[in-house]
């Protein structure tokens, strides 16, 4: 059954497809993708969006509504590949569509090197998504929209986020794309630019307005009911409160994530799984290990179809270290995962996992492997340029084999790591206190705000008292009032009556008038020449003063042409109204390209298209079609 519906879709999509023009009438197209986004049909979605996006089309002919509509596709054609956790399939694509695409080819070339760069990243191909992002931000952007460049500053800054070589870059951009937010009409990614900026301030050891921006960014998602800007926030707060050792108010803000997750409508695997392993992350530092698991398998069941380093390395980081530390029987299983993040991971997570393993050895007295697991984090916290985290390892056993083996390099190298580390904890200790206390008088602050609004309420109270009474006396004031008017407005009406019966009959003297005019006119037109003549300058009235002129000059010669057109052809549009008009007028193709203001070739397809609706054979004409109408119309009328 299943089966059979996904066929049904699909046909209905191709019968879209097939009855749509070429000049963006495919509007319908756009909408029924997005409706189908929006259901989590993916599958259908991308089917949907990709012929949208490939569909010929006049690049003279596009307005910039349009414009808009196509490079809307292209963004959400992207973020349905994410939603289904395809990103390898997006690049493919994506060069599909751009292949096919003349419009992408060259009005939108800008617009497709952003949204490829940003698609890379999602592929961990940095290099490559690095390139084209800067080649995007090269490129002129044709028909230029707030919206456009929001995005192209805010991609910018996702790609080169982690690159510490552009961190003023990525400040610039995310600045600029708010700047650019500012200007447009709906901007959902606003506090994922927000996000980023804070992240950045967080680094840089701006705290303050690192937690202010998130929660600015946490207060604006909730006002405009962004779910998907709202947990990005949340996540980013959570971050910083377990980066200071805070898993209390990160515990706070990771239920609340779960419960947007929860009455999220359209389907997100790798945002979902995020929640579920912030949640974890948080129980962690509170201690809670038993609980922990239970958030991580449904994130481990999230992350199977995405990419190893877009969820699941997470996973196996935290499952890895909590399994480690429960010991006995989990012990194995731990050293496991945390094998796979050494394989497989980033090098921050394989950093973390090498770290892990140390601590783990050196507690079951295995030096070797110790050993090996420390060298491999030194490597590439060198390598990679990475900040030495607080390890908490007992370095009195690294002292005591590395000076069994008279290793005395090895030996002070460990002796740096641990005062780098003592030296991050006092520093750590120093951050922790900012944060607990800026803590603090933000939540002073909400105090005094809470204060100020109670005692504003007080003075709504005793206003809206005072108000009640006024409006008394003015409504009192007001009935007196109305009073004295009613007199004086029975007064007037009497007026006015007598005027509207001067009026009905001047109205009445017109409409005679009127009537003459048109007698007259039939009688002008009983005459052949002046019929002629008037036939003759009917087309030019279309150019000259417009399509409803146009039609009351028509009527005039033939009055019920058009009424028995309607009849014969009851979906006949408006423009193969004018096109059966100008036919009867005897204008060839060329004219009436003219006269209707597009191209010979549009109107061989207009011709084209109502032969068909008639259901004309290929041996009639359209010609004696509207000869034989006239014939009818004339018989019709002389009768």
């Amino acid at each position: 059954m299943t089966s059979f519906m996904l066929s049904i879709k699909k046909i209905y999509i191709g019968i879209l497809i097939l009855t749509t023009s070429t000049c963006f009438a495919n509007d319908i197209l756009f909408r029924e993708a997005k409706t189908l986004q929006r259901n989590g049909i993916f599958d259908e979605a991308i089917l949907a969006y990709k012929s949208y996006l490939v569909t010929p089309v006049e690049l003279s002919d596009m307005t910039d509504e349009q414009m808009a509509m196509y490079t809307d596709a292209l963004v959400q054609f992207m973020n349905t590949f994410r939603s289904k956790g395809a990103p390898e399939e997006c690049i493919s694509a994506l060069n599909e569509v751009f292949e096919s695409s003349p419009v992408m080819q060259n009005e939108c070339l800008r617009d497709y090197y952003s949204v490829l760069g940003y698609a890379l990243s999602r592929t961990e191909n940095m290099d490559l998504a690095e390139e084209m992002t800067l080649k995007a931000l090269t490129l002129p952007l044709h028909r230029a929209t707030p919206e456009r460049y929001f995005r192209d500053y805010a991609y910018a800054a996702a790609v080169f986020y982690s690159n510490p070589d552009h961190q003023r870059e990525v400040i610039n951009w995310c600045q600029e794309a708010l700047v650019q937010a500012k200007l447009c009409m709906n901007t959902s990614g606003q506090q994922w630019v927000m996000t980023m900026l804070g992240s950045i301030y967080k680094r840089s050891g701006d705290l303050n307005g690192a937690l202010e921006l998130f929660q600015q960014s946490v207060e604006e998602s909730r006002s405009r009911k962004d779910d998907l800007g709202l947990l990005n926030s949340l996540s980013s707060l959570i971050d910083i409160f377990l980066y200071w050792d805070i898993p209390e108010y990160a515990n706070i803000y990771a239920s609340e994530a779960l419960a947007v997750e929860n009455r999220m409508l359209q389907e997100n695997p790798m945002v979902s799984a995020q929640v579920f392993i912030n949640k974890g992350r948080a129980l962690y530092q509170l201690g809670d290990l038993d609980s922990v698991s239970f958030y991580l398998d449904r994130a481990r069941r999230l992350c199977e179809k995405l990419p190893y380093n877009s969820g699941m390395v997470d996973v196996n980081l935290l499952s890895g270290i909590c399994l480690t530390e429960i010991g006995g029987d989990s012990l194995a299983a731990g050293v496991e995962e945390l094998q796979q993040v050494t394989a497989k991971g980033t090098a921050a997570t394989r950093a973390k996992a090498y770290h892990q393993l140390a601590r783990i050895y050196l507690d079951g007295g295995q030096e070797i492997e110790a050993e090996v697991m420390l060298d491999s984090l030194r490597i590439i916290l060198n390598q990679n340029n990475l900040t030495l985290q607080i390890l908490h390892l007992d370095y009195e056993p690294i002292f005591d084999y590395y000076l069994k083996k008279g290793d005395q390099d090895k030996f002070e190298q460990y002796v740096g790591m641990m005062l780098q580390e003592q030296k991050a904890f006092k520093q750590k200790r120093l951050n922790y206190n900012l944060v607990e206390s800026i803590v603090n008088l933000q939540t002073g602050n909400r105090l005094q705000k809470l204060k100020i609004i109670q005692l504003r309420q007080a003075n709504y109270h005793l206003w809206m008292l005072m108000g009640i009474v006024v409006s008394v006396i003015i409504i009192a004031f007001i009935v007196i009032l109305l009073i004295f008017q009613r007199k004086k407005y029975v007064k007037r009406i009497k007026h006015a009556d007598g005027q509207l019966e001067s009026l009905v009959g001047e109205l009445n003297r017109v409409y005679d008038e009127k009537e003459t005019i048109k007698q007259e006119v039939k009688e002008f037109l009983t005459t052949k020449d002046n019929r002629q003549e008037l036939e003759a300058l009917t087309p030019y009235v279309l150019k000259e003063s417009g399509e409803i002129k146009f039609r009351q000059h028509f009527e005039l010669l033939y009055p019920l042409f058009l009424p028995r057109l309607r009849e014969k052809v009851p979906s006949v549009s408006r423009r193969e109204e004018l096109l059966s008009m100008l036919i009867a007028l005897k204008q060839d193709n060329k004219n009436m390209a003219e006269l209707l203001a597009i191209a010979p070739r549009s109107v061989l397809m207009l011709r084209h298209r109502f032969r068909q609706k008639i259901g004309m054979d290929t041996e009639c004409s359209l010609e004696n079609f509207i000869e034989d109408l006239l014939d009818e119309v004339s018989d019709n009328h002389s009768m």
